[in-house]
């Protein structure tokens, strides 16, 4: 079953266009990282999915809904979830605070608690810090934090942009490990901006290459790694006639 759908997509920020119809479909269940070079329009596009951004053309289905248009909030009940780049935490607010911040859109209120304690139980550090400020936590509890609070509005789809950004590799390691165990616990569907598409392959899942707003790539991840179809892309020598049929 398709959970996601996007159709011709185009993002402009002013006369800047940073989506250039862009189309690509997500399967319930499915894990479908995204990549590309800097400028590349993934944030743009998980913006545009979220109601975070306006698209100029094009729509996009969740559970077969049109919610083009729709606002961030009103889309978030359609059970869309998406941690930013940089994690965007209330670094004033407590570890539980933050948490909680989530659920204001949640008619399960009576399910709230167990969630917290299930959160916890992913990442022990946070139960551990629950009463610190988020501000204090370093940079990979803030990205547990982030994770967190997205799971906590109980999203049937979530998005995580850039989840790796500016952690050690173990940590990345446990985040990722996290990710995926409750993935497959909660039954979610996962969209994932990722820049290493050796890290993608070594997690598993698909993987579409974006370049200058459009799609050049799409296919099993651990294909783009063994074809260093990455380098093309950043540097410009990948064959769009070719790349953007299905890797074989």
């Amino acid at each position: 079953m398709t959970k996601l759908g996007v159709f011709d997509l185009e993002v402009r920020y002013g006369k800047v266009p940073a989506l250039g119809g862009v189309t690509l479909h997500l399967q319930e269940g499915e894990r479908l990282f995204v990549s590309g070079p800097n400028g590349a329009g993934k944030s743009s596009l998980l913006k545009a999915i979220a109601g975070a951004v306006s698209s100029s053309h094009g729509r996009v289905e969740l559970d077969g809904d049109i919610i083009t248009g729709k606002s961030a909030e009103a889309i978030a009940r359609y059970g869309l979830s998406m941690v930013p780049e940089g994690r965007d935490i209330f670094s004033t607010l407590t570890v539980e605070e933050n948490l909680r911040v989530g659920t204001g859109i949640r008619a399960d209120k009576q399910a709230i608690e167990g969630d917290i304690a299930e959160i916890y139980d992913a990442f022990p550090i946070l139960g551990e810090r629950r009463h610190a400020n988020a501000g204090a936590l370093s940079g990979g509890q803030q990205q547990m934090l982030a994770i967190g609070r997205g799971l906590m509005t109980n999203p049937k789809l979530m998005m995580v942009d850039e989840p790796s950004l500016g952690l050690a590799p173990n940590i990345v390691d446990q985040v990722y490990d996290t990710l995926v165990a409750l993935q497959k616990e909660r039954g979610l569907t996962l969209l994932i901006v990722e820049q290493s598409s050796a890290r993608a392959a070594r997690v598993g899942g698909r993987m579409v290459l974006l370049r200058g707003g459009q799609v050049v790539g799409d296919g099993d991840a651990s294909e783009f790694a063994e074809r260093d179809l990455l380098k093309e892309a950043y540097f410009g020598q990948a064959d769009q006639s070719k790349s953007t049929e299905q890797v074989q």
